[in-house]
């Protein structure tokens, strides 16, 4: 121990006195110390001096150790007291250790002395310390009483357990009450007085502290006051107990009113929001109407609205949310005593409140209205305008009996303040417009000021974002602005360079240069104004502008001189780019086989621009300066001067091509004309003759083509009515035997008959092949989708192959997965599809065969089961049926497909023969048609069919093992497809079940018009018909059908519609132009059946349509059905 020990020995004896001193110093104290023997003495040494240590004998002459404590415990010295005697007795050693002594030791034992000393002089100074800590806390306590009493906050303590809630005297005062009246005072108390929105908010704050994830809840809410209003409160707390499993106990906190904070900070986000809108110039019944919604929102309950005065009457302003009914009211009010609120403050220009409208006097004639609408009070502030005038009022009502407070008060005020700032505004727009013409007289007159006033902007620019300097000529100190060490990449707060380190910021040649312009400016007066290249402080190059002149003092000594600099490093980049593209440009043009010229407003030649390899009519040197009507043709200039001026009046590209001759050679221009900055237009004229005289030819080349097409289309309608003719007379001469009308037949003439009649159908099959290659490839075949069963699509197409398979002993596996997704096609035409290929399958695949017909959700290709043995899966492409095998990617990039695959054991199909499957008019073998019959167009119609509802065909096959065709269609992307409106109805009447007919005896012998010019169809129709009980009469032309119907009122007419003569579709008009007849059913009989003809029929006024070869049952059906009532 190095610091000095003050020790106080009470002792008689000198030599135990010494004896106890060595000790210590032997133990490494440093002492000062004295002996005292009397009360006297010890009295003394206690005033006289410090002391740390108290060391006494038991018994003295004059006193004892019990006596020297006594004494020094009435000194309030909390001093270590330890005893050091002889022996004493345990008793009197256990009396001294409670009457306050800290030790005892024996004399003849003083090892333990000096370690009591040290532990007595340590918690003697610990108990000063704790002493110590314990006042400065109390003064603490004190001291933030008083704060807290000083500074409105109130006190609040939770026991979160209980929920029982201390509050001091302010807690209550914040919101109007004392504490007596919150009585009993719980969690409750606050909960029930917190805005239902901030509770929420609230809770999860605790709950974030109570979790230890906040250190502290903080929050602002707002709680009802006793009067009723919103009061906003900063509430603070903390908790201050947890228990042993780390839950919350007790929370202690503040709360502080922050009611004027939260009103400034409203009215000054309202203010700003408003002013926002005033600056940005909306229209006043906007800015009002904002206005009114934003007081709404802090008067809790409120309904605002703001009347215009003017001209002693009150208009509508913004009053968004009162009844409109009572706004028609108060519109166009007088302004009055005793006219409501508004009425009376516009008046009286002094604000006025009516806090029950039941009884005022000044609502005697607004009352009932009032009352009606739920208006109860009301207060009302005029808006005073600058000059005195009353232009508006704001005005505040309730549904009950209310009184404003001053925080309402003192919100109105601030609407009526911004009211007055927007109306005004309005005001003076509106004088602003009135004014322009005056001003626009007094133009003249301001010239002279304008210019000045532009040359002071002039001025002004240029000072802006300058830095400035100042040298003294005399000390060559610099001063420098803070922005002169920003253009020198300098740190701001560092001192300003001396001049000979600002002359290390320039290149070698500018530092000469500038040094030179410096002293040139001090000896000679000489300003100056230049650029100069500068090395910044990171060493990167940069540009200024500088200037700088000598100023002088008051008897004309020069003293300083100042300068400005501005950083142009960007403008000089900008420059430098400018150029770079300015040249780029103009290589770029002059590579462009077009002439490229600028021209002004006055048609005058600015530059010009033309490639060596473009002839030109004008002189590109000689140009520069003179004007379009010079240069050019009146023709051409004329068209080139009105597209100039279009172009610069509109501010649009004009464009217009133009024949011009050059060299004795007439060339096709396309002239376009952009206009430009200044008041100029940029020409850029292209050379087309070449376009033009590829387009001519295309042209020709397209009518060809059209000629082609339209000679093809009137030879497939021919055709079409040639064949179908023959075949209705076959068919239904055929048909009408079969149901032995002409007698009965024998079973080898059924034969006969089911031969010829198969031979009608397959020709027919045929014909209808034909037409649909023709309408897919003319892009006439139109799909009308619908949300379409697969499951039912594929049973019904095998249904209708069931029975050819049946007879060749053929097995059918169907194998079609539950929960199929519905497609988006075309049933009928995907029917036909699967018919086509299943009757190929049925064709081609030997007695005792196998055809399987499996669906599947996705796409196969190479590596599939059923194309393992061989290695190509060829895909029939709408550009190339010889594409290559279909790979994941492209299906990926497409659509999910799902695959419909029908797969055969016949006879198969050789690789080089799989290329032309799907070209139509080919046949892989004729020895194959021979053998099995067609034509080679059903899987040409079959590929067209998938491509167009955007899927895929493709085919697998070995020579001797059988083929397996596959379709794939789209089932992903889900896009709707719109139902296409049919331009055709099916040429295809192919029944393969036949319907029982109904006898024509029900119909009372109905008379039937037949018009029809071939005597075959005449013969096989009349017999059927005759047969079946009704009565015909004949016309061979389209006169005669008009005639026969006006004498011999028909019940139905069967109306052929290539008539000579007259056709059938005029025919058709002419009988329906008669009102008399219009109630005639008429069916229309075609042999063309080629896209529109039903169309036509129907729109002619037919009934119905029938393309022939005509089934007659289906006929008769059809005259049943239009005959029946």
């Amino acid at each position: 121990m190095s610091d000095t020990v003050n020790v106080l020995i009470i002792e008689d004896s000198e030599d135990d006195a010494i004896l106890i001193v060595r000790s210590l110093r032997q133990s490494g104290f440093v002492l000062t110390w004295e002996r005292v023997q009397t009360v006297e003495e010890l009295n003394q040494a206690l005033t006289n001096r410090t002391w740390d240590v108290i060391i006494s004998d038991y018994n003295l002459p004059k006193m004892n150790a019990p006596m020297a404590l006594e004494i020094v415990k009435q000194s309030q010295l909390d001093l270590p007291f330890i005893v050091v005697s002889g022996t004493i007795g345990e008793t009197l050693a256990v009396d001294l250790m409670r009457a306050g002594a800290n030790d005892y030791l024996m004399k003849g034992s003083l090892a333990r002395l000096a370690e009591a000393v040290r532990r007595e002089i340590r918690e003697f100074k610990m108990r000063q310390e704790r002493q110590q800590a314990s006042l400065e806390l109390e003064l603490t306590k004190q001291r933030l009483q008083l704060a807290l009493e000083g500074s409105a906050i109130g006190l609040w303590d939770w026991v979160i357990s209980t929920g029982e809630l201390t509050i001091n005297e302010r807690w209550a005062e914040i919101l109007g009450y004392t504490s007596l009246e919150l009585e009993p005072i719980t969690f409750a108390t606050w909960h029930d007085h917190t805005h239902t929105d901030d509770v929420k908010r609230t809770l999860k704050l605790l709950k974030k502290h109570f979790h230890r994830e906040i250190p502290a809840y903080e929050d602002e809410l707002r709680m009802r006051h006793k009067l009723g209003h919103w009061v906003w409160i900063l509430c603070r707390g903390k908790v201050t107990e947890w228990d042993a499993q780390g839950k919350p106990q007790r929370m202690t906190g503040t709360h502080l009113d922050i009611s004027d904070r939260k009103q400034a900070e409203l009215r000054l986000s309202l203010q700003s929001s408003i002013l926002e809108r005033i600056a940005k110039a909306e229209s006043l019944p906007k800015i009002l109407e904002a206005l009114v919604s934003n007081i709404e929102e802090q008067l809790d309950g409120a309904i605002c609205s703001i009347l215009l005065c003017d001209e002693g009457k009150l208009y509508c302003g913004a009053m968004p949310n009162l009844p409109e009914a009572y706004n028609q009211v108060i519109d166009k009010m007088s302004i009055g005593e005793g006219a409501g609120c508004c009425g009376t403050a516009a008046f009286r220009r002094e604000r006025v409140i009516v806090t029950d409208i039941t009884n005022d006097p000044l609502w005697k004639d607004l009352r009932e209205t009032a009352l009606a609408h739920n208006i109860r009070a009301c207060w009302s502030t005029p808006v005073i305008a600058t000059d005195g005038n009353v232009i508006a009022t704001f005005a505040v009502y309730y549904p009950y009996i209310h009184h404003p407070i001053p925080q309402e008060i003192e919100i109105t005020n601030l609407a009526t303040d911004i009211a007055k700032i927007a109306i005004e505004r309005d005001q003076a727009t509106q004088a602003l417009a009135n004014l322009n013409h005056n001003l626009e007289m007094r133009v003249a007159q301001r010239t002279n000021a304008l210019r000045q006033s532009e040359a002071k902007l002039i001025e002004a620019q240029q000072i802006a974002r300058l830095g400035s300097w100042e040298l003294n000529v005399q000390t060559k100190e610099i001063v420098w602005s803070r922005e002169i060490f920003n253009i020198f990449g300098m740190d701001a707060n560092q001192k300003e360079p001396t001049y000979e380190q600002l002359l290390q910021y320039f290149p070698p040649d500018e530092r000469i240069r500038f040094n030179n312009l410096i002293e040139r400016a001090i000896q000679f007066s000489e300003p100056y104004a230049t650029d100069f290249q500068i090395i910044r402080a990171d060493g990167s190059l940069g540009y200024i502008f500088a200037k700088a002149e000598l100023l002088y003092d008051v008897v004309s000594h020069s003293t300083r001189l100042f300068g400005i600099a501005m950083d142009i490093s960007d403008r000089k980049a900008m420059q430098e780019a400018l150029k770079l593209s300015e040249e780029r440009a103009r290589a770029t043009l002059l590579a462009l086989p077009d002439l490229v010229f600028r021209v002004n407003r006055s048609g005058e030649y600015i530059d010009f621009l033309a490639s060596p390899n473009v002839d030109n009519i004008v002189d590109p040197r000689q140009v520069i300066g003179k004007s379009l009507a010079d240069c050019l043709p009146p023709e051409t200039w004329a068209k080139e001067y009105h597209a100039m001026q279009k172009a610069l009046n509109t501010n649009t590209l004009q464009t217009y091509e133009q024949q011009i001759q050059i060299d004795g050679h007439l060339r096709y221009e396309e002239v376009r004309v952009a206009p430009c900055v200044n008041d100029e237009v940029v020409f850029f004229i292209r050379d087309i003759s070449d376009r033009k005289q590829a387009e001519a030819q295309l042209q020709k080349t397209n009518e060809e083509l059209m000629r082609a097409t339209r000679l093809k289309d009137e030879f497939l309608a021919n055709m079409s009515h040639e064949l179908r003719t023959p075949l209705n007379a076959i068919l239904g001469m055929a048909e009408a035997m079969q149901e032995e009308v002409f007698g009965e037949v024998n079973e080898d003439q059924i034969n006969a008959l089911n031969t010829i009649e198969r031979s009608g159908i397959h020709l027919l099959a045929l014909i209808n092949d034909i037409l649909d290659v023709a309408k897919i490839e003319s892009g006439q075949l139109k799909l009308e989708y619908a949300l379409t069963s697969v499951d039912t699509l594929c049973h019904s197409s095998i249904a209708l192959i069931r029975q050819l398979a049946h007879q060749k002993r053929i097995k059918l596996n169907v194998n079609i997965p539950d929960n199929l997704p519905q497609l988006m096609l075309d049933e009928r035409r995907i029917r036909q599809v699967l018919i086509n290929l299943l009757n190929n399958a049925v064709k081609f695949t030997p007695e005792g065969g196998q055809i399987s017909l499996e669906v599947t959700s996705q796409i196969f290709f190479k590596g599939h089961p059923l194309t393992d043995a061989i290695p190509e899966f060829i895909l029939a492409s709408a550009d190339n049926p010889q594409s290559p095998k279909l790979s994941p990617d492209r299906i990926n990039q497409c659509f999910n497909y799902l695959q419909i695959a029908i797969s055969d054991t016949g006879i198969g199909i050789s690789p080089e023969n799989i290329r032309r499957l799907f070209k139509p008019f080919v046949q892989i073998d004729s020895s194959l048609n021979r053998q099995y019959m067609g034509t080679g167009l059903g899987l040409a119609i079959v590929k067209q069919i998938i491509e167009l509802h955007g899927g895929i065909v493709g085919v697998t096959s070995k020579i001797g093992h059988g083929s397996c065709f596959m379709i794939a269609l789209p089932f992903q992307g889900s896009r709707d497809r719109t139902i296409v409106d049919s331009k055709t109805e099916t040429s295809q009447n192919l029944h393969l079940e036949e319907v029982e007919a109904n006898r024509a005896s029900s119909f009372n012998s109905p008379l039937i018009l037949l018009a029809e010019d071939n005597k075959a169809n005449i013969g096989t129709i009349s017999c059927y018909l005759e047969a079946k009980g009704y009565h015909l009469i004949l016309a061979y032309n389209g006169q005669e059908v008009v005639n026969i119907t006006k004498s011999h009122n028909p019940d139905v007419i069967l109306m052929d519609i290539q008539l000579p003569i007259v056709d059938g579709i005029t025919a058709i008009r002419q009988i329906r132009s008669d009102r008399a007849f219009d109630h005639i059913p008429i069916i229309a009989l075609t042999a063309l059946a080629m896209t529109g003809d039903r169309e036509k029929c129907l729109a002619a006024g037919a009934n119905e349509y029938l393309a022939k070869p005509v089934r007659l049952k289906q006929l008769v059906e059809m005259i049943k059905r239009l005959l029946s009532p």
